[in-house]
């Protein structure tokens, strides 16, 4: 520790990284609970895992703040030793709920994807995909938790005879659980391009509808820029300022993959703002001069989400609900 500032503090970084991105995924987790619990009536299992995930990064990020609040962000030597400890016990908790928190993410993208394809070979993909998360995600968790014998000496340092892996070991498990998530964000991604290009929309429908599904892709560069950061793991000693670039990005690819994945939800608000390319899935003029839609169907007594416009997401959606086989799996364009 020669030639070190003891003063020097990024608690600050973290501070700030947390309290933007528990206030972006709420916001976000908001609006698609008012848009699949009230607008259109279809509040599903991929929202309530996305409620899951945002209550554990919700954790994570008290988790991070309590540890700042003990000195996580200074440099160990600089703390008295029971404020290390307990700086210490919230950068574990903050890491392990990290992991979990990834997973959940990864099955509400995966089971809405699910909503959006009847072909056998995108379900199967998907599931063996969720198969492969889960497991991957699970022996990852529960090593982190028990990478100490006891699980207490993960933190505290003083406790006796207590057996730990290398420090090399926990990067590898990191560099593990950052590239299934790359791999899972990429996939998750492209998958949606050749399912919605299928679907009857306008172009421009198609392209905004693709465009968020994509926005995926923006966690798996949070992660990369995190894979950056991991070999700073390796310094146990300093771990509370050595981690802290890789703290941060721990906070910033939960956050940014919520936000997302709550985005490509919301397309019946936009709808409602009348935003270009989010307005309908394609109307023709009727023999009145109102609109209708490009296929005629009936579909009883029809949703709307404020302005009294039937689109043929509406009619598909209501459809959806009132069918039995629609039931269990909506359209493309009535999902999203």
């Amino acid at each position: 520790m020669a030639g070190v500032d003891l003063t020097e503090d990024h608690g600050g970084a973290l501070v700030a990284t947390a309290i933007t991105f528990l206030v972006l995924s709420w916001v976000s987790v908001i609006l698609r609970t008012y848009v699949r619990a009230i607008l259109t009536k279809a509040y599903q299992a991929d929202d309530w895992l996305m409620l899951v995930a945002q209550l554990i990064f919700t954790a994570s990020c008290v988790f991070i703040l309590a540890g700042v609040d003990n000195g996580l962000g200074m440099h160990n030597k600089a703390l008295e030793q029971s404020r290390e400890i307990r700086a210490l016990m919230y950068q574990a908790l903050a890491t392990a709920t990290y992991v979990l928190n990834m997973m959940f993410i990864k099955f509400s993208v995966g089971i809405f994807l699910l909503r959006l394809t009847t072909s056998k070979g995108y379900i199967w993909t998907i599931y063996i995909s969720l198969a492969i998360i889960m497991i991957w995600t699970l022996v990852i968790f529960f090593w982190n938790i028990f990478q100490c014998h006891p699980v207490q000496a993960q933190w505290d340092y003083t406790i006796q005879d207590a057996t730990c892996v290398t420090p090399d070991h926990i990067v590898s498990a990191a560099y593990s659980i950052s590239v299934m998530t790359i791999l899972s964000d990429w996939l998750y991604a492209l998958m949606p391009i050749p399912m919605i290009w299928k679907v009857k929309m306008t172009a421009p429908a198609k392209i905004s509808v693709i465009l968020l599904l994509s926005l995926g892709i923006f966690a798996s560069v949070a992660t990369l820029i995190r894979l950056k950061f991991l070999a700073d793991l390796n310094d146990l000693d300093d771990i509370l300022f050595a981690g802290t670039d890789a703290m941060v990005w721990t906070l910033v690819e939960p956050g940014v993959a919520i936000v997302a994945a709550s985005l490509v939800t919301i397309r019946p608000l936009l709808r409602l703002f009348r935003l270009h390319g989010f307005e309908s899935t394609g109307r023709t003029p009727g023999p009145s001069g109102t609109a209708r839609s490009g296929t005629q169907r009936s579909a009883g007594k029809m949703p709307a989400y404020g302005h009294g416009e039937l689109t043929a997401v509406d009619i598909e959606l209501a459809e959806a609900k009132s069918s039995g086989s629609g039931a269990r799996r909506v359209t493309a364009a009535a999902a999203i």
